[in-house]
């Protein structure tokens, strides 16, 4: 079996695995029931990648967002990048430091919130990264994550033409206590380092 449809059907069921391990482990950190999902994942270029980041950030994000990126190389290179709705991390940080702050200002995160963030973000995009690398047995290493707020988010801040020439996007749901937060991962990769991936993946799930 071949083809688009058959590539990303891999790449979600290994990304799938990787934020399970992801959830598993943030659900000991915490001691809550932590479910982490990705329903869907896209393989575009970065034309394609933005108008469909942007309809996102339009219709599931609405205005700010926290981002939390890291960059990768040694035989991959790229960038990714773990985009929540800033409006609902609040409630999101409270239940993973078992606090419940009073509301006041939804776009006000402490010192505290921003090493809270950072630290899922590096879980889950190591986690990410680390699964993809370890299936197909090419090495990564990757920068520690860097947390921003974002008041008005484009696109073009996460998808960079000059640097990168394809776009993985995937979308994640994050569920905690019945508090549901929707999410995407934005990859940036080079064009030679995804065909890497590609022919490694396929090469493995057709059995050869």
């Amino acid at each position: 079996m071949t083809g688009k449809n058959y590539r990303n059907d891999i790449l979600r069921e290994l990304f799938n695995i990787g934020v399970g391990q992801a959830a598993a482990t943030l659900s000991d950190i915490i001691e809550k029931k932590i479910v982490l999902d990705v329903p869907d994942v896209k393989v575009l270029n970065t034309g394609r990648g933005k108008v469909e980041l942007d309809r996102y950030l339009k219709n599931v994000a609405q205005g700010a967002v926290m981002v939390s990126t890291i960059s990768f190389d040694r035989q991959l290179e790229g960038q990714v990048s773990l985009i929540f709705p800033a409006t609902k991390m609040h409630r999101f940080i409270d239940l993973c430091l078992h606090e419940n702050r009073d509301e006041t200002d939804s776009l006000s995160f402490t010192d505290i919130d921003f090493d809270t963030i950072k630290e899922i973000g590096n879980i889950i995009l190591n986690a990410i990264i680390g699964q993809l690398s370890n299936t197909v047995g090419i090495p990564v290493e990757y920068t520690l994550p860097d947390v921003n707020l974002l008041d008005t988010a484009r696109a073009d801040l996460f998808v960079s033409d000059a640097d990168y020439r394809l776009v993985l996007m995937m979308y994640i749901t994050f569920n905690i206590e019945g508090t549901e937060i929707e999410g995407a991962i934005v990859m940036n990769m080079t064009l030679r380092s995804l065909d890497e991936i590609l022919t490694t993946i396929e090469r493995i799930y057709d059995g050869r």
